[in-house]
């Protein structure tokens, strides 16, 4: 694209892509490649935009200028920098009307083909058609990692086994072997192999799928594609090289950082990076990336090695870590975007138990304040196919026995009490070495900006995110000065989408609050003067705004998720949210809310969608 969107404009455009009926239940990531594919049209003074009646070929999003609209030569408005054209005309396929430009102007445009190739389903990543295989092309390698190759080609077989049995796609693995073998061979684990001579790599044009071949997939381990195919890469990066890994932020490159469970690699700071401000985008941010947390050195299969999935004795951790990579190469990650609350958050507890009660993963996981803390417990112990319910448990604990009410009040002199807290309860482990991808935000003072936290003690993190200004100490990580994150982002929807997430579903617990403003003690304007001056209702009416403040900042924030739940009001919210004793009272009550239960079973819905995205006659549907 010639000049790229600035945060506000792709918040804006993703909100208006998302009311277009074709493309109403298509995931938020794939609304921001089309974004990102769209081209700059800059049409002058009295050229024609589109005519009455001509095919819709596609939508005009209006970035400066003005258009006039008519039909049946009447005038019926104009069109302004910030309005889309074409949003409502998909589902009609014609155009009801003839567009103008009245002065130069820029818009963008994303063709009809692409918005069909959304909507109605062709696969993504391939060549186009005619010119190569339909599937995504998938390659590996290493960069920075001494990691022998046989290894490399077993991931790769375990991978392929796991899409099959998971999501049921049609993967082809394709390797080099003596001679070609003419059709694709079904193993007993449901993967289809195919072998590529040495004349005809040499060759460099042989193709991979013949045109009457229908995959979802190709797993190509150790050959170069032949030029001219779309590919994406899968490439293995060791912790350190995590960096020069996003040195290709516009590559179409998922770089997977494999870790061992034996060794810790963990930052001993904190290191964030500060979301982009509403006039610019951060063009240095690495790719999204995938960790794969195993022991590589003890893997059982082999290379051509078909036998089932549930043959090999996969332990369990290796199996979760499997998955995880499968669901990043295949672009089905689901993210969980948390806002803050005190008690109030353990309708997080609530969420996470039913998840994972209906199957549902969670590779991301974005939060503020007490969102931090919930997604602490949760994502520290769900490691090494562990599902974290444990680490929910024990939080429960700790706020039923007053060690979390405790730490929130030591928390007024220094907020060191909460770290210690964590730490004591899930160890010295750091973001990065957490297999589900922890992204708490925090708000630095200093630079006034929101800082998603990506490395560093994890106990440090949760502390930083969660220290409320004014009530609680700050965290100082000099020059920086930490406060609460939720008050740049109380449902930091944007951190999983810039992440990677396919599917997000943003969770805002913070409820509003009924103000009952008190009656005038005297009749008459005298009894209302004295009212308004009232030191101690203007104090609530404070309160009573920073709270409506809150609420509506993380309704905001988690509209542009793909699923959303927003709880009700409550009395006395504010005061409510330190009682950390009644966790149980909370919790009966989220058990209660049909309205959440019935946003968790769409969320179950979206995600069976996303995961056998599969139709009859080959293509994809978005979730």
């Amino acid at each position: 694209m010639a000049s790229p969107l600035t945060v506000d404009e792709r918040r804006r455009w993703l909100y208006t892509l998302k009311q277009a009926p074709a493309l109403r239940h298509t995931r938020a990531s794939v609304l921001l490649r089309l974004l990102g594919r769209a081209r700059l049209v800059e049409p002058a003074a009295g050229d024609g935009v589109c005519r009455e009646g001509e095919e819709v070929d596609g939508i005009y999003l209006l970035r400066s200028g003005e258009w006039e609209v008519t039909a049946g030569g009447s005038v019926l408005l104009h069109l302004r920098s910030g309005m889309s054209l074409g949003v409502e005309a998909l589902a009609r396929g014609t155009w009801p009307v003839t567009v103008t430009a009245r002065s130069a102007s820029h818009a963008l445009f994303i063709p009809r083909a692409e918005l069909d190739a959304v909507a109605a389903a062709p696969r993504h990543g391939g060549a186009g058609a005619g010119s190569g295989p339909r599937a995504e092309v998938v390659t590996f390698r290493t960069q920075g990692l001494e990691l022998p190759p046989a290894v490399l080609s077993t991931l790769v077989e375990l991978v392929a086994k796991v899409m099959v049995h998971d999501f049921g796609d049609r993967v082809l693995l394709v390797r080099a072997g003596t001679k070609r073998t003419e059709g694709a061979v079904r193993g007993a684990d449901g993967v289809y192999r195919r072998a590529v001579g040495p004349r005809a790599r040499e060759a460099g044009g042989a193709p991979f799928v013949a045109p009457d071949e229908d995959f979802d997939c190709v797993l190509v381990d150790g050959l170069a594609v032949p030029e001219g195919l779309a590919t994406r890469e899968v490439r293995l990066v060791p912790p350190e090289g995590e960096a020069d890994a996003g040195e290709l932020s516009r590559a179409p490159v998922l770089s997977t950082v494999l870790l061992s469970p034996w060794r810790s690699q963990g930052s001993p700071t904190l290191r964030g990076r500060s979301l982009p401000d509403e006039d610019g985008w951060d063009e240095a941010a690495p790719p999204p990336g995938c960790r794969l947390r195993l022991d590589w050195e003890r893997l059982v299969a082999r290379r051509g090695d078909s036998r089932p999935l549930a043959a090999l004795g996969l332990d369990a951790g290796t199996r979760d870590a499997l998955s995880r990579w499968a669901r990043a190469i295949t672009g089905r990650r689901v993210g969980l975007a948390l806002s803050g609350g005190g008690v109030w958050g353990f309708y997080h507890v609530h969420l996470l138990r039913r998840l994972a009660a209906l199957d549902v993963p969670v590779d991301f996981l974005s939060s503020s304040s007490m969102g931090s803390l919930v997604g602490a417990y949760f994502c520290g112990t769900a490691r090494d196919g562990r599902e974290g319910l444990d680490g929910l448990r024990r939080l429960q604990h700790r706020a039923k026995v007053g060690h979390l009410s405790a730490a929130a009040l030591s928390s007024v002199v220094t907020t060191q009490a909460m770290e210690w807290l964590v730490r004591g309860d899930l160890g010295d482990l750091a973001l990065e070495e957490l297999p589900t991808t922890f992204l708490p935000v925090t708000t630095d003072l200093s630079t006034g900006r929101c800082v998603v936290l990506e490395k560093g003690p994890l106990a440090l993190a949760v502390r930083a995110s969660g220290s409320a200004p004014g009530v609680w100490a700050p965290t100082l990580q000099p020059p920086a000065r930490y406060v609460d994150g939720a008050f740049t982002s109380m449902v930091p929807v944007d951190v999983l989408l810039d992440a990677g997430a396919d599917l997000v579903f943003s969770s805002n617990i913070f409820p509003m609050g009924h103000h009952h403003a008190a009656r005038p003690l005297l009749p008459g304007a005298v009894g209302l003067f004295l009212s308004a001056l009232n030191p101690v209702a203007r104090a609530k009416d404070l309160l009573a705004s920073g709270v409506l403040l809150l609420h509506r900042s993380g309704d905001l924030e988690s509209a542009r998720g793909d699923l959303r739940y927003d709880v009700g009001p409550r009395d006395h919210p504010l005061l409510g949210s330190m009682r950390f004793s009644h966790v149980d009272d909370v919790l009966d009550e989220a058990a209660r809310d049909m309205d959440l239960e019935q946003k968790l079973l769409e969320l179950k819905q979206a995600w069976e969608s996303l995961r056998v995205r599969r139709n009859t006659g080959g293509g994809r549907r978005a979730a």
